[in-house]
Order: structure tokens, then sequence, then C-alpha cells
């Protein structure tokens, strides 16, 4: 399992950060929020920023 950091966002703005274990910044992202996400971002205000904290690698989802 991989150490990914998520973080809720509200715009630019940071609302809440967890550190959570899982196989995927997908799943990671499903567990810390409790809600279903999508892969396709727009312009939404409220978003989910996830970090693969080994790679350094960052993906954004959306709330469905």
């Amino acid at each position: 399992m991989k150490a990914c950091r998520v973080e809720e966002m509200d715009g630019d703005s940071v609302v809440a950060r967890r550190t959570i274990k899982a196989n995927t910044p997908w799943v990671a992202a499903e567990t810390a929020t409790g809600s279903e996400v999508t892969n396709t971002r727009g312009d939404e205000q409220r978003w989910v920023r996830v970090t693969d904290e080994a790679a350094m690698v960052v993906y954004r989802y959306a709330f469905k």
C-alpha cells in the first residue's frame, strides 16, 4: 500500500487534509472523503487533490 496525502479543496484552499494508505490514489480519495469521486475534474469549486507521497505525483478528482 502507498501513503497518499488527500486534501479536500475549496477552490485553491485546503479545507481538510488526511494521510491514507491505499493501493491507488482513487481509493485513497474515496476512503478519506467517504464519497464517490470521478477523475474527470473540470472547474468544480469543491474537489480532491491526492499526492502519492513516494512518487510525488498529484492526482485531481471531482466529487460525483
